[in-house]
C-alpha cells in the first residue's frame, strides 16, 4: 500500500475511533504511526515526516483542511455541530464541504442551542459570501434584510441543513415569497411565478423589483429545487 493510501486509512479510522473529524497530529501519530509503517512495509528511518508530508498532499488534494487553531480537518467525515465545539473556519470549511451536521435539540439545552446558532451564523456568512452579500434576484444588499433562504425545509431535509447548494441569498420580502409559493425557480434557475396573484404590491414587487437569477460560485442543487417546485404548487408551470 502507497503511503497516502495508508495515512488516508488511517485518518479515517482515528475519525471513526474518536467520533470526530478533528485530528491533532501527535495523538494521530502515537495511534496510528506503526499501523502506517505496516500497511506500508516501510523501512524508513523518519516515517513521521513522511507523515507530514503526506498529509501536506492531503491538504492539497482538499482531503484535509489545516485549521486557524492548528488542527488538521477531514473534510470526508461529519461535522455534528452540537457534539464538539469548533472554530469558526472549521464550521465554514464543513459547510463549503457539505459536512456540516445541524440536528435537533432540546429547548432546554443551552449548550446545543449555542452551538446550534454558531453553526447557523457560519452557514449564513458563507451563504451571503457566496452570492457576494445581495439577495439573489434583487439589488438589496443591506445586511439586516438578507436571509439565508432554505430551499429544501429545515423539517423536510435534515441532512442537507447544512448544505451550501440548499440555502438562497435573499431579502426578507423574496424570502417571505418564496416560502410561501409566490415564486420559485426552474432546474436552469429561470424564476417561475404563480400564475394568479390578488396583490397589487406583490405583483409590482414582483414585476419591478425582481431581476434574473445572480449566478453564484456555489449553484443550488436542483433536487432540491424540484422539491420546492413540487411543495408549493409549482411543479407543472
Amino acid at each position: 500500500m502507497t503511503w497516502k493510501l495508508a495515512v488516508k486509512a488511517a485518518l479515517l479510522r482515528f475519525a471513526e475511533r474518536h467520533k470526530t473529524a478533528t485530528v491533532e497530529r501527535v495523538h494521530f501519530l502515537a495511534e496510528e504511526l506503526p499501523q502506517i509503517v505496516d500497511a506500508t512495509g516501510s523501512l524508513g528511518n523518519t516515517p513521521s515526516q513522511t507523515v507530514s508530508r503526506v498529509f501536506q498532499e492531503l491538504r492539497e488534494d482538499g482531503f484535509l483542511y489545516f485549521s486557524h487553531a492548528g488542527q488538521y480537518i477531514i473534510n470526508q467525515y461529519p461535522i455534528k455541530v452540537i457534539d464538539e465545539d469548533v472554530a469558526d473556519d472549521v464550521l465554514e470549511n464543513a459547510i463549503n464541504s457539505k459536512q456540516l451536521v445541524l440536528q435537533d435539540v432540546l429547548a432546554t439545552d443551552s449548550m446545543a442551542q449555542t452551538r446550534i446558532r454558531r453553526g447557523a451564523a457560519a452557514l449564513r456568512r458563507v451563504t451571503m459570501n457566496n452570492y457576494r452579500m445581495t439577495c439573489a434576484i434583487c439589488d438589496v444588499r443591506e445586511l439586516p434584510l438578507l436571509v439565508t433562504s432554505h430551499i429544501a425545509r429545515w423539517a423536510d431535509r435534515p441532512e442537507a441543513r447544512g448544505f451550501l447548494t440548499n440555502t438562497i441569498c435573499f431579502c426578507a420580502f423574496h424570502d417571505a415569497l418564496f416560502e410561501n409559493g409566490f415564486f420559485s425557480f426552474s432546474d436552469s434557475l429561470e424564476i417561475i411565478t404563480k400564475s394568479q396573484i390578488d396583490s397589487k404590491s406583490i405583483l409590482i414587487w414582483m414585476d419591478s423589483c425582481t431581476s434574473a437569477f445572480k449566478t453564484p460560485r456555489v449553484l443550488p442543487d436542483a433536487r432540491y429545487l424540484a422539491e420546492h417546485r413540487i411543495r408549493v404548487g409549482l411543479a407543472k408551470c
